[in-house]
Formats: C-alpha cells, sequence, structure tokens
C-alpha cells in the first residue's frame, strides 16, 4: 500500500497544515485597490496639465494682492480686526457672494467630468478604474484635495504678505489666531467646491453651462428663488439655509470690533443667514454629498460622446 502524501497543488486555497485562514496574509481589497489606482491617475492628469499650474501661480500673485489690503483696512494705530483678516484671507466672500479663489479654479472641479462625457476621454478613464463609481469618486477627491491644498497656500501667502506690509508700515500685528476658526471653516468650503462643479458638470454635461449655472445661482438665483419658495411654502427663512448662503454663514463668525450699527446690518444682509457658523458648514456639507449622489447618479449611466 503506497504511503506518499499528496502536497497542495499550486494555486490550491487549502492552508498549511497548523496554519489558520486568519493567520495567513491578506491582500489590500480589489476596490481600494481600484480607487488608488483611479486617484493616481486623476491625479497624474491633473498636474500634466499647464493650465492648472497657471491657475496656480494667478492664485499665489492674487493672494499677495488680499494680505496687502490688510493697509486698507487697518486704522492709524490699531490692528486690522479679526474679521477683516479672515475676508481678506477668504478672497472676500461676503462682498462677492462667493470666494474669488473658487471662481479662479472652477476648471479644477468641472474640466476631468466635462472631458470625459463630451470627448470621448471617459473610455480612457473606465479601463483605468474598476467602476464609473470609483472613476468618479477618484475625480471628486483629487479635485477636492487639489483646491482645498490651494486655498490653504493662498491663506499662508496672503498672511505672510499681509504681515510684512503691517510691519513696514509700522502697524501693530492683528490677533492671527483669533481668525484660524473662520480660515479652517473656509478651507472645508472650498474643499466642497470642486464636489458641488464635479457633480453638476455630470448632470449637465456641458462645461460653459456648468460655469455659468454656478455663477449665477450663488450670485443672483439662490436669493430670488429663496424667496419665492419661501412665500409659495409659508416657510420663513427657508433662503438662509440655502447652500451658498450657509457657505457665507460657515465662513463668517470671526470675532469683530464692530458688532453693531449699520455696518453689522450690512454685513448680515450680505451673509443672508443667521445660521451659527458650524450650523452652517453642516448644512452646506450636506447639500454638497447630496449633489454628489446625484452626480454619480447620472456619471454612472452616461456614455462618451
Amino acid at each position: 500500500m503506497s504511503t506518499q502524501k499528496t502536497e497542495p497543488r499550486r494555486g490550491s486555497t487549502e492552508t498549511a497544515q497548523g496554519q489558520s485562514p486568519a493567520d495567513t496574509p491578506r491582500r489590500p481589497t480589489q476596490s481600494t485597490t481600484g480607487l488608488r489606482r483611479a486617484v493616481a491617475y486623476e491625479w497624474h492628469h491633473l498636474r500634466g496639465l499647464r493650465s492648472t499650474w497657471i491657475l496656480l501661480s494667478v492664485a499665489a500673485v492674487l493672494a499677495v494682492g488680499n494680505g496687502a489690503s490688510l493697509l486698507w483696512v487697518a486704522e492709524a494705530e490699531n490692528a486690522p480686526s479679526p474679521g477683516a483678516v479672515a475676508d481678506a484671507l477668504q478672497w472676500a466672500p461676503t462682498a462677492t457672494q462667493l470666494p474669488m479663489l473658487a471662481l479662479l479654479l472652477i476648471t479644477l472641479g468641472t474640466s476631468s467630468v466635462s472631458t470625459d462625457l463630451s470627448r470621448g476621454a471617459a473610455r480612457t478613464t473606465w479601463l483605468t478604474a474598476p467602476s464609473r463609481t470609483t472613476a468618479f469618486t477618484a475625480k471628486l477627491c483629487v479635485a477636492a484635495l487639489a483646491v482645498s491644498a490651494s486655498a490653504v497656500g493662498t491663506a499662508l501667502i496672503a498672511g505672510a504678505a499681509g504681515a510684512s506690509a503691517l510691519a513696514l508700515s509700522g502697524l501693530p500685528q492683528p490677533a492671527w489666531g483669533q481668525a484660524l476658526p473662520a480660515l479652517m471653516r473656509f478651507v472645508l468650503v472650498m474643499a466642497c467646491w470642486p464636489v458641488l462643479a464635479g457633480s453638476v458638470a455630470a448632470l449637465v454635461r456641458n462645461r460653459a453651462a456648468t460655469v455659468l449655472a454656478l455663477v449665477l445661482w450663488p450670485l443672483i438665483i439662490e436669493r430670488l428663488s429663496g424667496l419665492l419658495l419661501g412665500r409659495l411654502l409659508n416657510i420663513d427663512g427657508l433662503h438662509e439655509i440655502l447652500p451658498f448662503a450657509a457657505a457665507r454663514a460657515a465662513m463668517s463668525g470671526a470675532p469683530d470690533t464692530v458688532s453693531q450699527g449699520i455696518d453689522a446690518g450690512f454685513t448680515q444682509t450680505l451673509i443672508g443667514s443667521d445660521l451659527d457658523p458650524w450650523a452652517g458648514l453642516i448644512v452646506h456639507l450636506l447639500y454638497a454629498l447630496a449633489v454628489a449622489a446625484a452626480g454619480a447618479w447620472a456619471y454612472c449611466r452616461r456614455e462618451a460622446a
């Protein structure tokens, strides 16, 4: 009688004698590997575009001007208030209803999605990623990271420029630390911007229409539609919880020496919301997630041109 033992065949799922399945090394899941590969693909594509570096260079130059503008709001012997510092480093979101940095970097959120769907580049993207959902998630993540990093970088450049300008002019330095919470919320709002832009691009499938919608909505359409819907539905304060009103509320909240009077009332009117800054941030994040879900649904069902 033969006593030879047969060894497990190569590729067999059997484990070695005395080794439990839990002890065997585990490889990263396919979804994690696919997402990492898709993110690397999107980052390589974004980094290779000349327009990306041109936009970032322009933003860096303009950030120097933002910091130097603190000289205009500084009084003869008083430093700029924390509210003025936050507004300058946030690219004046209250006066323009949207940070100017968002308008400058809008193509970072729209270009990859709209190019995929309108120029047939989606076929290459879908070959790189394991699924369309993974590809869309990678696009939003890379764009959000790039824009939020740009927001941090321009805030640092503006802060350094402003501190230098004040020092050279012999003016006292402001309380920079008191503006940090508002700046943190500004970075998070800016991270949501390419998520909204990319998702709207997936829904509209036209870059020009996407840019037009994202410019007109916070400037004009949101306030008008909020007031109209509030009257039709008999809901007071509906305009205060709309996406960009909540975003402006999130970017406010820095302590300011001017807390009463006409200036404060006019500023509050420009903000358009009485939400607490952190509550405004949460509302804006929820809107971004909802639009991202709709954009992912549209992207997964679109066909490349």
